[in-house]
């Protein structure tokens, strides 16, 4: 059982940012038949209407970046009071170093102020924030900036109906600190690691990698990108893109994560009478229903607004349905839970009352962004010593 409880960590802010482009599935009709009826059906069940997409020069930790910015000016951050800088992310800038010291950099922290990247994806949200609670709890760190982004629309097919209007993307902040007052939280994370293989990028590491001093490399590479599968389901899908087993992810969602979330109120001495509002992983409507359902709360604590409007931003999708829920509710006994990847469930029930949460804000691209061309030419002049 990974259940712990922390005492003294206060989630002071919140701040979410979502790309400009928005994209509604009532225009993209060529994709359904030209019915929409068919695509009113396809709302009433799976809950999709509108999207946020990123533009091909956004990264995930641009994002993060433009949300750490809304969140430094609007609570009025001393940023040299900040102990460390945690990156959550799934698609960082570069593969070496964390893209947490891109960020430092940017966001001007000190010297002293620690930085690294967590590799998550779904569940990044809840699992950052243990892992950052852990760093605050010890006493070592007063102040913590978690930061999330995740791209998961880029690069996917708007054919594809099963992914394409699914996914949006998002970026979040989140201030944590040290609070002398009791502020009870409680976390429950389970991990399936026989899971790994559900839901991958498996071409995306240094387990499949090429010799680039063999000249063949770039003609295998070639052949690679272009080869297609098909699918026992009839699907044809490419060799070098994600895959993710179907079958075993519903398992996985409806049979562990409803279980999860019950271990963490039991631990709390809570029930589902007790939640004001249950704030799941925006996966799709039908899924956040059923898991809620599994966990013994009614529809109407379970909101899916989020995905609605904005899509499945991954790890960014419940501090977005947080900053989507109703200014009146109360936020004391607040409980979440992110799923996926992994394969993770990760609950948390929060105190939020006192928290500082924004509402959704658009995406503004950061000055330093460049074109695929310049970032190009960036490294050729670099490399050559010109810059």
């Amino acid at each position: 059982m990974a259940v712990s409880q922390f005492k003294h960590v206060k989630i002071s802010g919140i701040s979410v940012v979502v790309p400009e482009k928005e994209i509604n599935i009532y225009d993209e009709v060529q994709y359904y038949n030209n019915s929409i009826k068919k695509i009113d059906r396809m709302r009433k069940m799976v809950g999709f209407w509108k999207r946020r997409v990123a533009d091909d020069t956004t990264t995930p930790a641009d994002l993060a970046f433009n949300a750490a910015q809304n969140l430094i000016k609007e609570m009025n951050i001393d940023k040299s009071t900040i102990d460390a800088l945690v990156f959550v992310v799934q698609q960082p800038d570069v593969m070496s170093p964390s893209t947490a010291y891109f960020l430092h950099d940017k966001l001007g922290f000190q010297q002293s102020c620690i930085a690294t990247d967590i590799n998550q994806g779904c569940a990044g949200w809840v699992f950052g924030l243990h892992m950052v609670s852990q760093m605050i709890e010890s006493g070592t760190y007063k102040k913590v900036l978690l930061l999330n982004g995740d791209t998961p629309s880029v690069g996917i097919d708007p054919s594809n109906r099963n992914e394409a209007p699914i996914f949006g993307d998002g970026g979040c902040a989140t201030l944590v600190e040290y609070s002398k007052d009791k502020i009870d939280s409680y976390y429950n994370i389970d991990t399936v690691g026989s899971g790994f293989e559900a839901i991958i990028s498996p071409f995306s590491g240094v387990r499949f990698r090429l010799d680039w001093t063999n000249n063949d490399a770039l003609t295998t590479l070639s052949k690679l990108t272009k080869e297609k599968i098909t699918m026992p389901t009839g699907k044809v899908v490419p060799l070098m893109g994600g895959y993710m087993d179907g079958i075993a992810v519903f398992d996985f969602t409806i049979n562990y994560v409803p279980e999860n979330i019950k271990t963490v109120l039991k631990y709390a001495g809570l029930t589902p009478e007790d939640i004001p509002v249950l704030c799941l992983h925006q996966a799709n409507k039908q899924i956040v229903q059923s898991v809620g359902e599994g966990a013994g709360f009614a529809k109407e604590k379970v909101p899916y607004t989020a995905f609605e409007n904005y899509g499945n931003n991954t790890m960014c999708s419940i501090p977005t349905t947080i900053a989507c829920l109703d200014k009146g509710i109360k936020k004391d006994k607040l409980c979440c839970c992110g799923y996926g990847n992994g394969l993770i469930a990760a609950s948390t029930i929060l105190n939020l009352e006192d928290t500082y949460i924004s509402d959704v804000n658009t995406f503004v691209k950061p000055d330093y962004v460049k074109t695929r061309d310049e970032y190009i030419d960036y490294w050729r002049k670099k490399i050559k010593g010109e810059i």
